[in-house]
């Protein structure tokens, strides 16, 4: 069984991704419409867990990626949006959903890692986008969830 991470009472955590350098932790809180940013520690707590990104609309931010070159991507349902964020939480791109539709979660892939996959849940619809960077590679997990048995 998992150990607690240290936070508690997140108002609908969702989509979860950590930092190129597995140094920070990133969380969509979906009621909250906005991004924690969470530093890890090096045994593994978080400190000084804050409000990284403040979206708008009436769903918060869901799926969550990361890209090598460290923006953040940020499927929001409510808008039909991927917000594609720099390191200072500063839309760079708004990736637009078809009108009426709402983006849930995201993925890269394809051969160089530079096709991003976006689920359409009012359509049930698999999105597909160029981009110009690729996803960040997701590997083996390095956060420690507690004494593990």
């Amino acid at each position: 069984m998992a150990a607690s991470f240290g936070l508690s009472n997140v108002p609908s955590p969702n989509g979860i991704v950590l930092s190129p350098d597995e140094k920070v932790l990133f969380v969509a809180v979906t009621r909250g419409n906005c991004v924690w940013r969470m530093p890890i520690l090096a045994d593994g707590g978080v400190s000084k867990a804050g409000q990284f990104f403040t979206s708008y609309g009436p769903s918060g931010p869901d799926g969550l990626a990361m890209d090598a070159s460290g923006r953040l991507l940020v499927a929001n349902p409510g808008l039909g949006y991927v917000w594609v964020l720099n390191h200072r939480a500063e839309p760079l791109q708004v990736l637009r959903g078809p009108a009426g539709h709402s983006l849930t979660n995201l993925a890269f892939g394809g051969a160089a890692g530079k096709t991003l996959f976006v689920t359409d849940s009012t359509a049930g619809d698999i999105l597909r986008i160029d981009m110009d960077v690729a996803g960040l590679p997701i590997g083996p997990n390095k956060i420690s969830m507690g004494d593990e048995a």
